[in-house]
């Protein structure tokens, strides 16, 4: 772990735009995304039926999950579609050094 609470996920060159990657930091799953607006980090388990949203989709700032299709904005973890009802966590997230690196919320 690196300087309160920050965490490397991926050497940043291993995330191109529009592709997400998951990671297991601690005991939470997060999914990093990085989209034309930048990175974007999110809990990785559906808020409607346990699926990993990195075995999904990202199209834009829309992570749709693989299961049942709810999808979320990548960027507020807010509900774009049915049949999810609750957002995702959304989690700090920053580049630095050549590294992608995610600081953990609540």
């Amino acid at each position: 772990m690196s300087e309160a609470g920050w965490e490397k996920v991926c050497e940043a060159a291993e995330l191109a735009e529009g592709r997400m990657k998951g990671a297991t930091l601690g005991e939470r799953e997060v999914v990093v995304c990085r989209t034309k607006e930048g990175l974007h980090a999110l809990d990785n388990v559906c808020t409607h039926a346990y699926a990993k949203m990195d075995e999904g989709r990202l199209r834009g700032v829309r992570l749709i999950c693989p299961l049942h299709g709810a999808s979320f904005d990548c960027r507020t973890g807010a509900v774009l579609g049915a049949p999810a009802t609750v957002p995702l966590q959304t989690h700090e997230v920053r580049e630095r050094d050549g590294a992608i690196e995610v600081r953990l919320r609540g």
